[in-house]
Parts: structure tokens; C-alpha cells; sequence
């Protein structure tokens, strides 16, 4: 995953609930540039995944929804520190183990 990703994500982090949806949405669409249709991701494939492994990921729209697609490495990256961060998130609430002297 680029630092570009992972600043943008923190960033997100830090809105409100409401907000981040949309944030999401439009980093996704900065990133990725015009959804395309399927027969053009089908002709174009090949370049799509190398692309998308390179880090550049691409929307393409089906039946009037847009799918993303994007490299195991970069969702991984995402979905692994996002999940880190609610962790050490929940770290933090947890009330502190008092131990007795024996």
C-alpha cells in the first residue's frame, strides 16, 4: 500500500461518521478516474490488473453500481490497518487488570 494511501485513510479516520462515507467515495473516485463499462474493462483486462497491482486501481460500473478493482495488497494493507487501529482502539477502553500481592 503507497503512504499515499495509508495518510488518506488516518484522515478519514479523524471525520465524523457521516463524513468518512463520503470522503471515501470521492478519494476512491480521485484515485481510480471515471467508472468504466464492462466491455471496455473486458477489452482493456489485461492492462486493468497490471495496473491495479502497480497500485493504480480502477472502478468499473455494473448495471448502474461501481465495483473497485484493486490488488490484494492494497486491500490488505487497508482492511489490516484499519483493523489494527480499532484494536488498539478497543486497547485503550479497557479498564486496567488490579492485581493483589499474593
Amino acid at each position: 500500500m503507497t503512504n499515499r494511501w495509508s495518510g488518506e485513510i488516518k484522515r478519514m479516520r479523524s471525520l465524523v461518521a457521516d463524513e468518512q462515507s463520503s470522503a471515501f467515495r470521492t478519494f476512491i473516485a480521485k484515485e481510480c478516474g471515471p467508472p468504466l463499462s464492462v466491455r471496455d474493462a473486458r477489452s482493456r483486462l489485461y492492462l486493468l490488473t497490471t495496473g491495479a497491482l502497480a497500485g493504480r486501481p480502477c472502478l468499473i460500473s455494473v448495471d448502474g453500481a461501481e465495483t473497485v478493482l484493486m490488488s490484494m495488497a492494497d486491500l490488505e494493507g487497508i482492511l489490516l490497518d484499519l483493523a489494527l487501529a480499532k484494536f488498539i482502539e478497543d486497547l485503550k477502553e479497557l479498564p486496567r487488570r488490579k492485581v493483589r500481592p499474593r
